[in-house]
Order: C-alpha cells, then sequence, then structure tokens
C-alpha cells in the first residue's frame, strides 16, 4: 500500500492558516485562499476529528509499551511490638506468658517480568492500534477534503451568481439608455407612446430579473458564511473570472485515484485491521510463556522466635507456561468469523474501486464535453456581441424594429449566461476530479 501523505497536507494546511488567517473581515474582496483558511480555522468538524486523530496517536504510544518488558520495584518495612504468650508442645520448652515481643521485618526486591511467546499477540495488537491510528489520519483528511470540497463549491457559486448580476445589470443599462431616449423622442413627437410603453415594459422585466440574481447572490453568501463558521461582511466579493485547468491528463489522473483516493485508502486500512484482528485471535489458540526474574532482599528479626535474625539476599527466576485448551477451542471460532469479515471487507473495497472508476471516467468524459463547450460558447458570445452592436447602430438609425434589437439584446445576454454557466460547472467538474484523485487539498491551495 501506497504511504499515505496525510502529514505533508496537514502541513500545508497549517502554513496556509499561518498566512491568510489575517482580520479577512475588513477586506472587501475575498480569495479563494482566506475562504479556506477561516474554514480551516473555524469549523467544528474538524476541530473534533483533529482531537480525535490526537487521541489515536497517543494510544499508539501507548500500544508501543506493550512490547516492553515489565520493570518493578518494591520495598517494604514493617515493625510489630506487643505481649506474648508462648506454650509449647514439649515439656522441655518452659511455658512463657506475657513476654514483650518484638519484630522487624525489611523487604526489598526488582522484578522482571517478559512475555517470551503468546502467539505474537503482543505485536499484532501493536499493527493494529498503529492502523486504526493511521485509519484517524484518513477519516480527519477525508473530513477535511469533504469541508473544504463545499467550501470551494460555495465559493464559485458566489463567483458565478456574481457574473450573473453583471451580466443582467449590463441588460439593464441598455433598456434603461433605450428607455431614456424613446422618452426623450416621445417628447418631441419622433416617438410614440406605444414605443416608450414597450420600452418601460423591457426595463422592467431587466430590473425584476436583477433584483432576482441579487437575492440568490445574497442567500449564496449566507450559506457561504455558514459553512465558515464565520460572519463575513455581507459587501465582500470574489473575483468573478473562475480560472480553469484545461491541461488535466485522464491517465495522470486515473493513476493517482488508484493510489490516493481517501475513499480507498480507508477501505485498505479496514482490512489491515482485520487481518490484525484475525492475527490476534489466532495468537490466543497457542500456548503463553512467561519469564521472571526477581533479585531481592529480605531481613526479618523476631525476639520470640527460635530464629532471631534471617538475611536473604539473592536471585529468583521462573518460567511459566500456561494453555486454556477450552478457549482455544472457542476462540478458533471467532477466527473463522473474522475470516468471514475479512472477505467481506475484500468484496467491499473491489466494490468501491469499481464505483470510483466508473464515476471518474463519467465525471472526466463531462469535463472534456464542457472544455469543447467552452470554445464554442466562447465564439458565441463574440459572434453575438457583434451582432448587437450592429443592431444597435441600426436600432438608433431607425432600420432595426424594436423587437428585432430587443431579440438582438436578450441574445447576447443569453449568450454570456451560458458561457458562465458552462465554466462554473466545468470548474465543479473539475474539483470533483481532484477529490477523486485525492489532491482537492494540494490544489485547492
Amino acid at each position: 500500500m501506497k504511504e499515505f501523505n496525510f502529514i505533508i497536507n496537514i502541513s500545508i494546511l497549517i502554513v496556509l492558516i499561518i498566512i491568510h488567517t489575517n482580520d479577512v473581515q475588513a477586506q472587501n474582496k475575498l480569495s479563494l485562499k482566506d475562504a479556506l483558511a477561516i474554514t480551516l480555522k473555524e469549523n467544528i468538524d474538524i476541530k473534533i476529528k483533529t482531537h480525535e486523530l490526537k487521541q489515536a496517536e497517543k494510544q499508539k504510544k501507548i500500544g508501543l509499551l506493550g512490547l516492553l518488558p515489565k520493570v518493578k520495584i518494591n520495598g517494604s518495612i514493617s515493625a510489630n511490638q506487643g505481649e506474648s504468650s508462648l506454650e509449647f508442645a514439649t515439656p522441655e520448652f518452659p511455658k512463657i506468658e506475657n513476654a514483650t515481643s518484638e519484630s522487624k521485618s525489611i523487604n526489598g526486591n526488582i522484578e522482571f517480568s517478559y512475555n517470551l511467546f503468546n502467539g505474537l499477540g503482543s505485536i499484532y495488537t501493536y499493527q493494529k492500534i498503529k492502523n486504526q491510528s493511521d485509519l484517524k489520519s484518513i477519516e480527519l483528511s477525508i473530513e477535511i477534503e469533504q469541508i473544504l470540497l463545499k467550501t470551494a463549491k460555495q465559493f464559485f457559486d458566489i463567483a458565478f451568481l456574481q457574473e450573473k448580476t453583471t451580466i443582467i445589470t449590463d441588460l439593464l443599462l441598455v433598456s434603461k439608455e433605450r428607455y431614456n431616449k424613446i422618452k426623450v423622442q416621445n417628447t418631441f413627437g419622433n416617438a410614440s407612446k406605444l414605443d416608450l410603453l414597450s420600452a418601460e415594459i423591457d426595463l422592467n422585466k431587466d430590473s425584476i430579473d436583477l433584483m432576482h440574481a441579487k437575492f440568490e447572490l445574497d442567500v449564496a453568501k449566507n450559506k457561504f458564511n455558514q459553512t465558515l463558521n464565520n460572519s463575513l461582511n455581507s459587501n465582500f466579493y470574489v473575483e468573478n473570472k473562475i480560472q480553469i485547468n484545461k491541461n488535466l491528463l485522464f491517465s495522470n489522473l486515473k493513476e493517482e485515484t488508484k493510489d490516493n483516493n481517501n475513499n480507498i485508502l480507508f477501505h485498505q486500512y479496514l482490512i489491515e485491521i482485520t487481518k490484525n484482528d484475525k492475527k490476534i485471535n489466532s495468537s490466543y489458540i497457542l500456548p503463553n510463556v512467561n519469564l521472571s526474574l526477581q533479585y531481592g532482599y529480605n531481613n526479618t528479626e523476631s525476639n520470640t522466635s527460635l530464629i532471631l535474625n534471617q538475611e536473604n539476599l539473592g536471585l529468583t527466576g521462573f518460567i511459566n507456561l500456561s494453555w486454556d485448551v477450552f478457549g482455544a477451542i472457542a476462540n478458533r471460532k471467532v477466527t473463522q468469523n473474522t475470516r468471514i469479515e475479512l472477505e467481506s471487507n475484500k468484496l467491499k473495497l473491489t466494490s468501491i474501486k469499481q464505483k470510483i472508476d466508473q464515476e471518474f471516467n463519467t465525471i472526466f468524459k463531462q469535463y472534456q464535453n464542457n472544455i469543447n463547450l467552452i470554445d464554442i460558447e466562447t465564439r458565441n458570445q463574440l459572434t453575438s456581441e457583434k451582432l448587437f452592436e450592429k443592431a444597435k447602430e441600426e436600432y438608433y438609425q431607425g432600420t432595426l424594429s424594436k423587437n428585432d434589437f430587443r431579440l438582438a439584446q436578450i441574445d447576447v445576454s443569453l449568450s454570456k449566461n451560458r458561457l458562465n454557466k458552462t465554466i462554473y460547472n466545468t470548474k465543479i467538474l473539475e474539483l470533483d476530479l481532484y477529490r477523486l484523485a485525492g489532491k482537492i487539498l494540494e490544489d485547492t491551495l
């Protein structure tokens, strides 16, 4: 399995936060990097996943201790004073009554213990803990990936709606110009009341369309603020011109999807964890062998004992073997269940790979198609602008009807909107390709 590049991505994000977390609220123009920095700093879900990752990293360190031998240092001092009465079983020793008894004991030892063999269960357990920590890293990366993708898409939603508002504003300006000229002409009797009413209707319609567009933009900004978990000045704006990468290569992205897709990596680690579970359960079937060494000192004194003073210093060692026979039989069944779970996880991984492969192929075809559409719509817009300028000239010369002029006016607006929509859709497809290839973290920064 290819090494997971989570640490590198997180490092990039930290640098980004440091650079871009200045007070963006004071700015009118908001960049994508500013938006992503705010998201990374303020998003609650990212904070929760980050804490879970820290816990997993600490657990991994604790798991490592399970592979080390155990060393204990013990020590004790005790003393006793009282009255004792002694009566012996043989008459050779006289009976003692109400005698003062004193005793004291000093003990100390160093104990060393180590599991020589437990079916390699300790090693498999540590590997499982390590894989679980890596899994938490991937979960955090997925969480960040999804949130940044949402932020980026909403950012471009605003860019799209801003451009839409600009297009309608340009349309409205032409309608105002037309209405004002016809109004002057009507005053001097060079234009009919019908012409003036027609121009007023078109002006009102364009004004209503602009109101709707501005409302859509305000709604998009509010959603954007909710995602950022921050309150930006409502007067902020983003760059209208959406930059499209027209040079994405199918083979390169396809390969990166196979190696770096976070959903694939997630299920690969689940398989590794299940493998560890299977090995751990198998280790329970085998006996346990433990080594124990003890080096100690003991000193005991008593005035009521046959031995007044006893002192010991030495090394004690033993090897213990234990084998839960009936437990081993039960764990065979558990191991069989784990084997079934492992096969199930492998099938899930195969299914996920197929779905991701299909999704990638579909999105990339749409992306390629949209790249071609952008070129076509760009040419259509240039042509419609030329036609409109010609129609405007003829209309004010009196050689073109108001209906034909209005059609030319609407046509140029529609061509601009189509191009704007196509560029926006292509950018969303591009972001989805980065997501599938596990590149959303690096390509949105």
